[in-house]
């Protein structure tokens, strides 16, 4: 039997059966999980904000048989609206969701991309440009993943690469919105795409929303 008590972020969610929902969440200290969510497409069901993707909420999670987690009395510690609301910023948290999910495939904890991860959702709601936050995000992932690499530094990037620098230096702050930023995005997924031979389906939406 599982039984313990963490915070998490739900990575990714979609429908299951006829009234329940399913989510990859990343724990802060038991690693990634897949929860079950029932009932929660009910008019009146009480778990809808936190079976949302990036939601983040203190649960106990518990399991008795089966693969799935049940969240017990649910504490919400920030919805996803606010990324979930704006198609920009959706579409640069689902890359970063989906390249997490891909470069952790293991149910080891991970506290330090659960801490990045956080920083990111704050970054990308607050900051300015989501496709900076987001590029800033996959460098310092690749970077937790054993897969660093220095990227050219310019004050006033007019490359992806210069700009991808520029984030490794400055880290998150404030950005106004420009191409840029898209194309470093761009860049980097594929530089995770060759590291971890996975190809990043949600990248393919970054140019939808310039």
């Amino acid at each position: 039997m599982i039984d313990f008590i963490d915070n998490c972020i739900v990575l990714s969610i979609r429908d299951y059966r006829d009234d329940d929902r399913l989510a990859d969440i990343l724990t802060a200290e038991h690693g990634a999980a897949a929860v079950l969510f029932r009932g929660v497409k009910k008019a009146k069901a009480k778990l809808k904000p936190f079976a949302q993707a990036f939601a983040v909420f203190n649960a106990r999670f518990t399991s008795a048989r089966g693969s799935f987690l049940t969240p017990v009395d649910p504490s919400l510690i920030q919805d996803g609206f606010g990324l979930c609301s704006d198609l920009k910023a959706f579409a640069a948290a689902s890359v970063c969701a989906e390249a997490t999910a891909a470069a952790l495939g293991d149910d080891q904890p991970h506290p330090e991309v659960f801490v990045e991860f956080l920083r990111f959702i704050k970054s990308a709601q607050f900051d300015g440009d989501p496709y900076y936050s987001a590029a800033t995000y996959m460098c310092n992932l690749l970077r937790l993943s054993g897969f660093y690499r220095e990227y050219s530094y310019s004050d006033s990037p007019v490359t992806p690469v210069q700009m991808l620098g520029y984030a490794q230096k400055r880290g998150y702050g404030k950005r106004e919105e420009c191409d840029m930023s898209r194309r470093a995005l761009k860049y980097i997924c594929s530089e995770f795409s060759r590291d971890f031979d996975v190809g990043l389906k949600s990248s393919q939406s970054i140019d939808l929303y310039k």
